[in-house]
C-alpha cells in the first residue's frame, strides 16, 4: 500500500480530521538510523561482531531491538561489557569501522522517499538531526539520494553516538524557530528525550531500533509506517 492509498482509508481520514490543528507545523526534524534508514538488523549483526571480540554472547535482531537504548554504553553493559573508558572507546571504534564497511547494503524504510518528497512539495522544511558523525551522515544521505530534501544536516563531531540535544539547541538558537512549529520523528527513547529538551512534539516509529514493548512506556504517539507523518499535513 502506497502512502497515498494509506491516507485514504476511513480510519486515517478520521485521524487527519482530528489533527487538522497540526497544520501549523512548518518543520520536521528527522532522526536517521532506524527512522529513515532500515538498519536495525545490520546494527544487530555489527554489535554481535563487536561482542565476539570481547568473548561475549551475540544477539539477534529481536534481542537487539528489545534491549537497545541510550546511553549506548548502558546497552553494552547490559550485554556484558564491563570495561573502562578506554575499552569503551575501542568498542565504539570497532562498531563504527564495521558499520562503515557495510551500511550501503541497507535500504531506506518503506515510504521514506515518498514522504520526504511529499513534505518538500508542500513547503515543509526538513532537518536531519543525527547521533552519527557529521561526514558519515552526509555521505549516507547522498548515497540514498535524499540529501536534497534537507535544509540542514546536523551530525556530531565524534563517533560516540551522543550530543543530539546540544546540536538541536544550537540549531533552534540560530534559526529562531518557535518549537511549536516543529515535530521530531524518531525511533528510540533518546529521540523522545531530545524532543522534550527542545520543546517539540514527537512521533516514534515502531519498526526501528527499539521494539514496541520498549516504546510503549513513552508518551509520544507511535506510528507503524512513515506514511503516517503525512497525516499531519493533509
Amino acid at each position: 500500500m502506497s502512502c497515498a492509498e494509506y491516507l485514504l482509508t476511513d480510519f486515517n481520514l478520521l485521524w487527519v480530521t482530528m489533527t487538522a490543528e497540526n497544520k501549523s507545523i512548518s518543520h520536521v526534524i528527522w532522526d536517521w538510523n532506524g527512522t529513515l534508514v532500515d538498519d536495525s538488523e545490520f546494527c544487530a549483526s555489527v554489535v554481535s561482531a563487536v561482542l565476539e571480540e570481547w568473548n561475549l554472547p551475540v544477539i539477534d535482531r529481536l534481542a537487539y531491538r528489545r534491549q537497545f537504548r541510550f546511553p549506548v554504553r548502558e546497552f553494552y553493559e547490559e550485554l556484558g561489557f564491563s570495561g573502562g573508558d578506554s575499552d569503551y572507546l575501542r568498542v565504539c571504534d570497532s562498531f563504527i569501522k564495521k558499520y562503515r564497511a557495510g551500511w550501503r547494503n541497507c535500504s531506506l524504510q518503506n515510504g521514506a522517499m515518498e514522504v520526504l518528497s511529499t513534505l518538500q512539495k508542500r513547503g515543509v522544511q526538513q532537518i536531519m538531526l543525527s547521533a552519527g558523525y557529521q561526514k558519515d551522515v552526509e555521505a549516507s544521505l547522498k548515497h540514498f539520494r535524499i540529501d536534497k530534501f534537507f535544509t540542514d544536516i546536523l551530525g556530531q563531531t565524534n563517533t560516540r553516538a551522543e550530543g543530539k540535544v546540544v546540536r538541536g539547541k544550537e540549531w533552534f538558537a540560530q534559526s529562531g524557530l518557535i518549537p511549536d512549529r516543529a515535530i521530531l520523528v524518531g525511533d528510540t527513547n533518546h529521540d523522545w528525550e531530545v524532543a522534550e529538551a527542545l520543546g517539540v512534539d514527537c512521533l516514534l516509529l515502531t519498526n526501528g531500533h527499539q521494539d514496541m514493548e520498549r516504546l510503549a512506556a513513552l508518551q509520544p504517539r507511535k506510528i507503524n509506517k512513515l506514511c503516517e507523518v503525512l497525516e499531519l499535513f493533509t
